[in-house]
């Protein structure tokens, strides 16, 4: 109760922290107004001319027909060593200094014909060492999938000014994305550590997966990437791709860790989402549509996915009151929250930052929300299969108690058997004994006396204690440290028929746990030896046993571990048993030599 009240305390705590990062995120984006041209030695080449008029970039141009050009003209005052930084979006490019063409890019051959338009492209290009004024002219062809070009202003300046400048704009974006992409990676690999638990190797692989999405978007989007990767059509892909599918694997993931009530519902979203996917791929691919284009259609649907699950947690942890919803419940509010506010920027506030920002935010308080979410949900998992295995532990020591109590009852059948069949032949063998001693036989009387008085088969152990079940199960290990060679094995149990609170069945776990432990410790052991001891006084059973071991491993923690292939749970099982009983059990080692003590309430 008080780890549950903890927990509580502190997801209230988490979830006012993230809210608090969330509104001064927020605060800071709108009021933050970043200044220009303010890195060293970059100048920011902004003012052109196109058809004899004055324009400055950033500018936007509509155009009611595919490849049309445009034409810009500047003049510059490069210094020595210095480069262009150019960026063209879905726009075929040529850049002339002084009627020199120094950069050419979105030509027949330099992207795959079935993109359609050539795929976003950064470039930093050198200059000639001219020592005086440059023209410089842009010829552009307008994209076709768009009925508008977005032209972007050139920086010039040394490389390693430009490259400083864009890192101070756009790092953030690309560690983001790159700390995503690690991140999804790690995820998959620790899923296939933890496929064995079930749902939680399962969630753990779709979350991965979700990360691996939106590091893929951030990175294909962020220009930087175009600096470090030649492969432009690669980066397109990835950022478009991974737009496209980032809200699949959610989808899943929700699936699988909240199974809510909507499942129905919620796999034919992922359905209709993945068949989306499938279509705006193969438009590309056979060069009907771009996803540039396609991209529209997402900006809904993946924002709507998106509330969507926000919803459903809320409904599953309002309606039928499902714990994971209401872990889960916040960071999917935030999520929807920054990705609505992603679009809203797209298209009505335009304010000016860097694309995406608002949603690398929100993924990032998510990411770190659902990650404490998803310690829990594995602790809770873990939790549970411990419990499974010891239940599995004790069903399987309860059905060797069976067999042995049916191997005892088949014994004292035996038994009864061979006094009956004494009994009836008794009469026998007084009549014959009669006769021979009437003819005076008495070496033959002799003989016949001594073939009675040999060894019986009858099973005459006696009874180490009262309760028959318990001594079931303590003969059947008596009989095992025979088997093992174990000579010297004792065991005398004050236990009565009524056990009072405590089944009979939970006490053959504990002698049953302890008996079989001394006998595999005993294996391989000096002068080996078993003796167990069990006495009830006012309602209290102890019991108390001492084994040679040959050898032992300790825990960290000071524990005890099982020498059993694959481990064994059997005194964490004893220790369970003895505090469910108001008792409790202790454990020592020491010159070969375990000790074991264990008590319980029987009233």
């Amino acid at each position: 109760m008080r780890i549950q009240k903890a927990r509580r305390s502190i997801t209230a705590a988490l979830s006012l922290l993230f809210l608090a990062l969330t509104a001064l995120l927020l605060g800071g984006v709108f009021l933050f107004r970043p200044e220009r041209n303010t890195h060293d030695g970059v100048e920011t080449v902004s003012d052109w001319r196109m058809d004899g008029a004055e324009i400055r970039l950033p500018e936007t141009f509509s155009c009611p027909s595919p490849r049309t050009p445009l034409t810009l003209t500047a003049r510059i005052c490069p210094e020595p060593g210095d480069y262009l930084y150019l960026k063209t979006v879905y726009t075929p490019v040529r850049l002339y200094a002084d009627g020199q063409l120094i950069f050419a890019y979105g030509q027949d051959g330099d992207y795959p014909a079935f993109l359609l338009d050539p795929p976003t492209k950064t470039a930093l290009v050198p200059l000639p060492e001219t020592g005086h004024e440059v023209a410089l002219t842009l010829e552009y062809l307008s994209p076709s999938q768009r009925d508008a070009a977005a032209l972007h202003p050139l920086l010039l300046g040394s490389p390693a000014q430009i490259v400083a400048g864009l890192f101070s704009e756009m790092g953030f974006s690309l560690f983001f994305s790159v700390f995503l992409l690690a991140l999804g990676l790690i995820m998959a690999l620790v899923s296939l550590i933890f496929l064995r638990f079930g749902s939680s190797g399962t969630a753990f692989f779709w979350l991965g997966l979700f990360s691996l999405c939106t590091g893929a978007w951030s990175f294909g989007e962020c220009n930087l990437t175009g600096l470090l990767i030649e492969n432009t059509p690669l980066l397109y892909l990835m950022a478009f791709l991974g737009l496209f599918t980032l809200a699949i694997p959610l989808l899943r993931f929700v699936l699988v860790v909240l199974r809510p009530h909507a499942e129905p519902f919620l796999k034919a979203l992922c359905a209709f989402m993945i068949l989306c996917v499938g279509g705006a791929a193969a438009l590309q691919l056979f060069g009907v549509m771009s996803l540039s284009r396609s991209m529209y259609l997402f900006h809904v649907l993946t924002p709507a996915c998106l509330c969507i699950l926000a919803g459903s947690a809320l409904w599953e942890s309002i309606r039928y009151g499902n714990r994971m919803a209401r872990r889960l419940l916040w960071p999917m509010a935030v999520l929807a929250l920054f990705a609505l506010l992603e679009v809203a920027n797209y298209y009505l506030l335009g304010l000016d930052v860097q694309k995406s920002f608002f949603f690398q935010v929100g993924v990032l308080i998510f990411v770190t929300m659902v990650s404490i979410q998803c310690g829990y949900f594995m602790a809770d998992t873990l939790v549970l299969l411990e419990e499974n295995h010891r239940l599995e532990k004790e069903l399987s020591l309860l059905e060797k108690q069976a067999g042995m109590q049916k191997e005892h009852y088949r014994r004292i059948t035996e038994t009864a058997l061979q006094e009956k069949q004494q009994r009836h032949d008794f009469r026998h063998h007084i009549a014959a004994l009669r006769g021979l001693l009437e003819k005076g036989e008495t070496h033959a009387a002799a003989a016949y006396l001594d073939a009675l008085a040999a060894p019986s088969t009858v099973d005459n152990r006696p009874a180490v204690c009262r309760n028959e079940t318990v001594n079931a199960v303590a003969l059947y290990y008596l009989d095992m440290a025979s088997r093992f060679g174990i000579a010297d094995c004792s065991i005398r149990l004050e236990i009565p028929k009524d056990t009072g609170s405590v089944p009979a069945h939970a006490l053959c776990i504990v002698i049953g746990n302890l008996l079989e432990n001394a006998v595999t410790a005993c294996a391989g052991a000096d002068a080996p030896f078993i003796r167990m001891r069990g006495r009830l006084s006012d309602g209290i059973l102890t019991i108390v046993m001492d084994n040679r071991y040959a050898s032992i491993s300790r825990t960290p923690e000071g524990g005890f571990l099982s020498g059993k292939p694959g481990g064994g749970i059997g005194l964490l099982s004893v220790r369970s048993i003895a505090e469910k009983y108001g008792g409790g059990c202790r454990f020592e080692a020491a010159d070969t030599v375990f000790s074991s003590s264990v008590y319980l309430r029987l009233s």
